[in-house]
């Protein structure tokens, strides 16, 4: 692993890849990547989807660099699925709260010595208390920055298979929607950032 830490709170970046096929383009990254217990569960649920099967061998057989941080929300609702419990839906969203609030969660990560990366889809990561070494980058944003640096020959075509899946496995359902076209969301940490694979 080198440069830095990229932490992945909500499943979008998960769904968007395997849409396209492209999961592998995390491991190109070469960093530590981060996936929260809650998140994790949500998208490895229901092991008779393709996606869910797909993204659980993928982070699963990817240790490291994936690492999937527990939270204390995240592990109540583990042990209510456990018990056959009923669980309320938004269990991702309130164990992400937890882990960006905590000290044992995103804090953890944040030194200035090793900057942190929140790669996301849902646009309401952009409106948290932003810590001074935390640089936002959305799933877009990063296959922006992996053609730039030559690790990835074309960002639209990936884009394309995202929004208009075409692989014989993949429902017109799978298609994914995005808000930062046609460049991404690349912003830098307060302190001052930038972000390269």
């Amino acid at each position: 692993m080198k440069r830095c830490t990229i932490i992945i709170p909500d499943a979008g970046p998960f769904n968007s890849l395997w849409v396209a096929d492209r999961l592998d383009l995390l491991l190109k990254l070469e960093m530590k990547l981060v996936v929260v217990d809650a998140v994790y569960d949500e998208l490895t649920s229901d092991l008779d989807y393709p996606k869910d099967r797909a993204v659980k061998s993928f982070i699963d057989d990817n240790r490291p660099p994936f690492v999937v941080e527990n939270t204390e929300y995240g592990q109540f609702v583990r042990a209510k699925r456990a018990a056959g419990e009923k669980v309320k839906s938004g269990a991702g969203e309130t164990a992400i709260g937890e882990f960006m609030r905590s000290d044992d969660g995103l804090r953890k990560y944040l030194t200035p010595q090793e900057p942190v990366v929140l790669l996301y889809e849902d646009k309401d990561v952009r409106v948290i208390n932003r810590p001074p070494y935390l640089h936002l980058l959305s799933t877009v944003g990063m296959l922006k920055g992996l053609e730039r640096v030559g690790i990835l020959r074309s960002a639209d075509d990936v884009i394309h298979q995202m929004t208009h899946p075409s692989r014989p496995d993949r429902r017109p359902g799978d298609a994914r929607k995005f808000t930062d076209l046609p460049e991404g969301h690349d912003e830098p940490a307060v302190i001052g950032s930038t972000w390269a694979p």
